[in-house]
Formats: structure tokens, C-alpha cells, sequence
């Protein structure tokens, strides 16, 4: 008799169990969002005008590196970048050889890489997605402080590898790349290919994602998870519209009339094999920094 009692409250005792854990899980669901919308916040953040286009750009010392203490060590450190693809979630970097994060990128086979992007830091700055109904450049009064910094807002990390263009292959692209990457940091005219004022080696590099990860902000509001690199694609081309159009032949050829003080890219920008063994100007010899 007392073993059936005992059996009798363990099996209420895991009723109850079981049902806490559907209550737990519904409210859950109706708290979270779904992937799709966590897909198209991600797509979003990359162009948010908040972060000004600056990623930190993450890549690996060389095992095989002079220096023991720099072998294999993570060197990380903000770049710019253009989201400048209406088909792939791929992102435009200029690099310079002269940088150590490049010449990890230049001397690795597969080129990999991680790109991490946040948005806004500032506590000031409002996230859209818990705007004030009726001030939408303000946060609801009845949100806590607390949440209304970095750990709340959305941050994305990608995964991937650089595809190196060969301007000499490619000369309309070069053009293309040098157009959109410039409507968004126009400063950058003063390094990029043929700038007469910069004595570095600039390439244009774009990255490939290949996994990515998503922080949404606090998981009781937001997703938290990884997308694969045909989710992350297919999420970039639906919302395109965020995009830019791809140029037409008579804008690539009119853009020496829109920049006409910005550098071209065209004879005597690098290819991408004369890069990898290029040596720039430094009294150190290459690859060793201290």
C-alpha cells in the first residue's frame, strides 16, 4: 500500500513537472521571436547608419609566424565595410598590406575571417524595436535603464572568408566597388587604389559568409542563434530593397563624373597575386611587428 502511495504522488509530482515546463515553453514562444525575424533584424543592422559602417575585423597570426608570441594569437580591430550586394549577404572591404590584419588574410589559403557588428552602444540611441509608440525617437518610460544598453540591442557575427578582386581581370567591378564603397565613407578616397597621397598598397576584398551568429538582445525578447550561409543569403535578397541598385553600364562609365577627385582603380592597382607577395614600404621586415 505505501509503495502505491508513494508511486501515486511521484507521478503527480512529474504531472505537475511537465506541466510547468508547456507553461513555460508557450509563454516562451509568444515572448521569442521566430528565425525569420531575427533574419531580417540581422540584414537590417548592416546598414544601420548607428554603427557608421565600422566592423571589427577579427583574423589569426600565421602558426609558422617570426614572432613566437604572435603565433596563432587573435588580432582583432575596427575596419570599414560596404554592404554592397543585391544577390549574397556579402560585405566590401579596402584593404591595405601594410595592416596586420590583412596580411593574416593575404597569408592564409583559405583567406578566413570573423566580421562582428553591433549596434549602437549608446544608451541614448534608441532601438527602434522598443521605441515609444508615440515618440519614436524615445524610449518608453516604463522601460528600465538597464535595458536600454549594448547587452539589449542586437549584434551579429559573421563567419566567413575574403575573395581578393583582380582589378586588372575585372575593371568594371573595380569601378563598382569603388563607387559603392565610397558613397559610404568618402574619406576613404584618400588610401584607395591610385590615391596619390597614400603610399600603401590597397586592394578591395570581399567577404563571403559562411555562418553566422545573432545576438538579438536579451532572450526573454529576443532571438539568439546561428543561421546558416543559404538562411543569411536568402534574408539579404528578400530585403534587397535595402540594398542599392546594381549600377548600370552607363553609371559605372559616368562615375569618373560623380568622383572626379576620387582615385580609379584601374593600370597600376595590384592584382590579387602581385598583393600576396607584395612587400610595402617599412623599415621592418614583413610579418615580424612587434
Amino acid at each position: 500500500m505505501a509503495s502505491r502511495q508513494q508511486s501515486a504522488r511521484l507521478g503527480r509530482h512529474w504531472l505537475a513537472v511537465a506541466s510547468l515546463l508547456l507553461t513555460l515553453c508557450s509563454l516562451g514562444s509568444l515572448a521569442w521571436e521566430t528565425k525569420d525575424q531575427a533574419l531580417e533584424q540581422a540584414v537590417k543592422l548592416l546598414r544601420d547608419p548607428s554603427h557608421f559602417g565600422v566592423s571589427t575585423l577579427s583574423t589569426k597570426y600565421p602558426d609558422d609566424h617570426p614572432v613566437a608570441d604572435l603565433a596563432g594569437s587573435v588580432i582583432s580591430g575596427p575596419e570599414y565595410f560596404a554592404p554592397c550586394s543585391t544577390e549574397t549577404g556579402s560585405l566590401l572591404y579596402l584593404g591595405l598590406t601594410v595592416s596586420q590584419s590583412w596580411r593574416n588574410v593575404l597569408n592564409s589559403e583559405r583567406k578566413n575571417a570573423t566580421v562582428s557588428i553591433a549596434s549602437s552602444t549608446n544608451p541614448d540611441v534608441v532601438d527602434p524595436r522598443h521605441a515609444s509608440k508615440r515618440h519614436p525617437h524615445h524610449w518608453p518610460s516604463d522601460r528600465p535603464s538597464w535595458r536600454r544598453g549594448m547587452p539589449s540591442k542586437g549584434r551579429v557575427t559573421l563567419f566567413g572568408h575574403f575573395e581578393l578582386l583582380n582589378v586588372t581581370q575585372h575593371p568594371e567591378k573595380a569601378k563598382a566597388a569603388l563607387s559603392c564603397y565610397l558613397d559610404r565613407h568618402p574619406d576613404a578616397s584618400h588610401w584607395a587604389p591610385n590615391a596619390t597621397e597614400s603610399p600603401h598598397v590597397p586592394f578591395w576584398a570581399t567577404f563571403n559568409v559562411d555562418k553566422v551568429y545573432w545576438v538579438g538582445g536579451f532572450g526573454d525578447e529576443h532571438y539568439i542563434g546561428w543561421f546558416d550561409s543559404a538562411e543569411w543569403n536568402t534574408a539579404w535578397k528578400s530585403h534587397s530593397i535595402l540594398a542599392p541598385a546594381p549600377l548600370t553600364e552607363d553609371q559605372i562609365l559616368a562615375i569618373d563624373e560623380d568622383h572626379p577627385d576620387s582615385p580609379q582603380p584601374f593600370s597600376s592597382s595590384a592584382s590579387a597575386e602581385s598583393i600576396a607577395s607584395h612587400s610595402p614600404t617599412d623599415p621592418r621586415p614583413a610579418l615580424v611587428f612587434q
